[in-house]
């Protein structure tokens, strides 16, 4: 939200009836509505001239309007949605992200990747198509309810340099996420993460986008469609603009993995440490 309020008050540009101004913008926070107040709510959202919607909860609440254009940012569970509805998405191509760790972890030559055909089939297609710097080898191993773990797992010890979490809950689940954790110290293989909380757990290093410029950039949106209008050349959904690399030192350290400053946007720090 900060992202977008500070983007939003810069947008001074425009002049003439379809300026924008920082008074113009109302803030609600869900938490703090009462049941009771939900058709006046949504009967003042219908009369603005636009509305940004964080979070799944916000989307669900604004998903029945149809005069407003809605920007959303932040709803992984977003499904389809009509033609008044501009997101941007969270999802970060493979091209990028592997730009990212070549960037980052140059020594990496080798990536090991569980995935689920159903859940990541597609994800796999582009990644294979795009190979970027160092990384030379892409290893993906299927896993699905019916395959075994140690079994997969024990395929990519010493055949890869590092391990890629991708964001499926069927591999993020709290023993499958265990085995992977015992995999990567005992062969000294880094996990790279989808998501910085896994950094609490073990992984040394989060590929994400910056949740601060994605604010940004919806507000930079907003504010073209105030300007401008609805146009044809506005996707329905745009992809962030930035990646965010957070690297666990500690982890990387112990496992004796050699990183690179420059791709490292910020560390990790346990909660309550210095």
């Amino acid at each position: 939200r900060q992202g977008f309020e500070k983007s939003w008050l810069a947008q001074h540009s425009a002049t003439g009836p379809k300026s924008i101004s920082g008074n113009t913008v109302t803030q609600v926070l869900l938490s703090e509505q009462q049941t009771t107040g939900d058709f006046a709510l949504k009967k003042q959202l219908q009369s603005a001239r636009l509305v940004v919607a964080i979070g799944d909860k916000a989307l669900e609440f604004v998903k029945d309007l149809r005069e407003v254009v809605v920007i959303y940012l932040l709803a992984p569970s977003a499904a389809s949605l009509p033609k008044n509805f501009i997101g941007i998405e969270m999802r970060i191509q493979p091209s990028r992200q592997l730009a990212a760790i070549n960037k980052t972890l140059p020594k990496v030559r080798s990536i090991g990747i569980l995935y689920n055909p159903g859940q990541s089939g597609q994800w796999m297609q582009e990644a294979l198509l795009s190979p970027v710097g160092s990384v030379q080898t892409l290893l993906f191993k299927k896993f699905d309810s019916q395959t075994s773990l140690p079994g997969a797992l024990q395929e990519m010890a010493g055949a890869v340099d590092a391990y890629w979490l991708l964001p499926d809950p069927l591999l993020t689940a709290p023993q499958v996420l265990g085995s992977l954790l015992e995999f990567s110290m005992k062969h000294r293989i880094p996990i790279i993460s989808f998501s910085e909380k896994y950094l609490a757990q073990g992984a040394a290093v989060a590929v994400t986008f910056d949740t601060v410029d994605m604010g940004a950039q919806a507000a930079e949106l907003g504010a073209r469609i105030a300007r401008d209008g609805l146009g044809g050349d506005i996707p329905a959904l745009t992809p962030p603009r930035k990646v965010r690399v957070v690297a666990n030192p500690t982890v990387l350290e112990r496992l004796g993995v050699p990183s690179v400053s420059k791709g490292i946007d910020a560390t990790y720090t346990p909660e309550g440490g210095r």
